[in-house]
């Protein structure tokens, strides 16, 4: 075998690693707030089901999201006493495993993003961007928010562009968050009368952004959001659920390094 045949060879192995990769589905983990006691499901992102995998879960709050490998469920417990706790959730049982105390006096944690694009794991009460400190779950302020008018009840981060999007329930908007400036700008109706919790996530593999959106009385849907209007587009209904979720979105096993050499290497030929 001589070298041009050896390159391209290793050419083809690549390629085809790259299609292994995105045909991989992506599983989403979600807590039914709603349930007693809390439920933990894990269905396919392009197969929503009412699939539970432990129907004792510990876990209760309203962000979620893992870290930048996937290989850890982050979580901000919502209970006044001893203080909103950061911690990790088993994904298999939902028992939360707390890491510390977060420091800071906020009455409701109504998000949790990982960005890709600089390491950060962010974290949304009330009116202010938090980042937290992974090994010793302390909250530090990165910005007020200017949402005059609004309720963000969630947030998640582009895992390209970096792009912090929210999800405003006071006028049923999808939002765009400068992380830096903390300025809120509407980007259009969702088309939903969202009411309580809600949960959203990109899936890091197609850079789809995900809801479980919640309308209250046990009614809602799982959907996916137009990034451009604000619309969202409900996949599955999940009021026979009777399920009030957070959720967060982990690629299939190795498909996230796959993923990134493709990318990788596409870049490489536009270049």
């Amino acid at each position: 075998m001589n070298l041009r045949h050896a390159i391209g060879m290793a050419a083809l192995v690549g390629a085809a690693a790259t299609q292994t990769a995105l045909a991989t589905i992506s599983d989403v983990y979600a807590v039914n707030l709603r349930a007693s006691p809390n439920t933990l499901l894990r269905f396919p992102v392009n197969a929503p089901a009412n699939n539970v995998i432990s129907a004792n879960a510990s876990y209760d709050g309203f962000a979620i999201d893992f870290n930048g490998d996937a290989s850890v469920l982050y979580g901000i417990t919502a209970a006044a006493s001893p203080g909103q706790q950061f911690g990790t959730i088993d994904t298999t049982t939902g028992n939360f495993t707390p890491i510390g105390l977060t420091g800071v006096a906020e009455a409701n944690w109504g998000g949790l993003a990982h960005d890709a694009t600089n390491g950060n794991m962010y974290a949304l009460a009330g009116t202010n961007l938090y980042t937290m400190n992974l090994a010793t779950g302390a909250a530090t302020l990165a910005t007020p928010l200017t949402a005059p008018g609004m309720l963000l009840i969630d947030i998640a981060v582009h895992p390209i562009t970096g792009q912090m999007y929210g999800h405003d329930i006071a006028t049923d908007n999808l939002v765009s968050i400068d992380k830096v400036t903390g300025l809120v700008t509407p980007i259009g109706p969702t088309g939903f009368l969202a009411n309580f919790a809600q949960g959203m996530d990109f899936d890091p593999q197609t850079g789809i952004l995900y809801a479980t959106v919640y309308t209250g009385g046990g009614t809602g849907a799982f959907c996916s959001f137009d990034l451009n209007t604000g619309a969202a587009t409900a996949i599955v209904s999940t009021t026979p659920w009777n399920a009030e979720m957070e959720m967060a979105i982990a690629p299939a096993p190795g498909a996230l390094a796959l993923v990134g050499l493709g990318g990788l290497a596409m870049l490489r030929r536009r270049r």
